[in-house]
C-alpha cells in the first residue's frame, strides 16, 4: 500500500467519523425540537418514544385529553450520519418525515383529503374516484381537496389557507371509521410548529357537532 492509498484511507474514515457525530447530533436535535412542539401543542398526559434504527426516527405514542383519545405517530430522518449513503438517499428523494394520527372517540363528520397534488399517488387513497374533488393553488404549488359523506370543502380550503407553509404540508385526512385525523408533513429546519398549530386548532371543525355546537378543547 503506497502512500498516496493510505493518505486517502485516513481522510475518509476522519471524515466519516465527522460526518457520524455531526449527523447524528444534529439528527437528535431535530427530534429533540419536533418532539418538544408536538408535547407543547398537544399536551398529553403520558408519552412514550421508542427509538428505531438509532439517528434515524422514532415512534412515539400519547394519550390525551378530551376531546381527543391518543395520539402515534412517527418521525423518520435523513441519515446525515452516514457520510456514504446520505448522498444516495438524497438522490432517491429521502428527507425528514413527520406523520401523526390523532385519535378521537367523537364522530367525524365525513372523509376529507388536503394532499399536495405531487405527491397523491404515494398517499394511497382508498375509493379517490369515488369521492368529489376539487383542485386548488397556494403559493404557486397544486393541492387536492378530495371529501364524501359531508361536504368537507370549506373546511379543507380553510385550513390549507391558514398555513404559514403549505410546501412542506404532504396529506391531511379526516377519516371517520377509525376516528382518526392524520397529518403528514416535512419538517422545514428542524421544525413543523406552524403547521402543527395552523392545523390543530381546525380539527374541530371536522368533528360532529353536540348540541349545535362543535366540541371545544378543554381549557388549560
Amino acid at each position: 500500500m503506497n502512500s498516496y492509498t493510505l493518505t486517502a484511507i485516513v481522510i475518509l474514515a476522519l471524515a466519516s467519523t465527522g460526518a457520524y457525530f455531526y449527523g447524528t447530533k444534529k439528527n437528535r436535535w431535530i427530534v429533540s425540537g419536533l418532539t418538544r412542539e408536538l408535547e407543547d401543542l398537544l399536551k398529553p398526559m403520558t408519552t412514550n418514544y421508542v427509538n428505531i434504527g438509532g439517528a434515524i426516527g422514532y415512534n412515539f405514542a400519547y394519550a390525551l385529553s378530551p376531546p381527543y383519545a391518543s395520539a402515534k405517530g412517527t418521525i423518520t430522518l435523513s441519515p446525515r450520519h452516514s457520510l456514504l449513503y446520505l448522498p444516495f438517499s438524497l438522490l432517491i428523494g429521502i428527507r425528514d418525515r413527520f406523520f401523526v394520527n390523532i385519535f378521537t372517540k367523537k364522530k367525524l363528520r365525513g372523509e376529507g383529503h388536503l394532499v399536495a397534488a405531487a405527491y397523491l399517488k404515494k398517499a394511497n387513497i382508498t375509493g379517490m374516484d369515488q369521492m368529489e374533488r376539487r383542485e386548488v393553488v397556494k403559493d404557486d404549488k397544486r393541492f387536492v381537496l378530495l371529501w364524501r359523506g359531508a361536504d368537507l370543502a370549506a373546511d379543507l380550503e380553510k385550513l390549507l389557507e391558514a398555513l404559514p407553509d403549505s410546501s412542506h404540508l404532504r396529506h391531511f385526512c379526516s377519516f371517520p371509521e377509525t376516528k382518526t385525523l392524520f397529518i403528514h408533513c416535512v419538517p422545514h429546519r428542524g421544525t413543523i410548529r406552524g403547521n402543527l398549530e395552523a392545523i390543530y386548532v381546525r380539527l374541530p371543525g371536522f368533528v360532529t357537532k353536540e348540541n349545535g355546537k362543535f366540541p371545544e378543547k378543554e381549557q388549560e
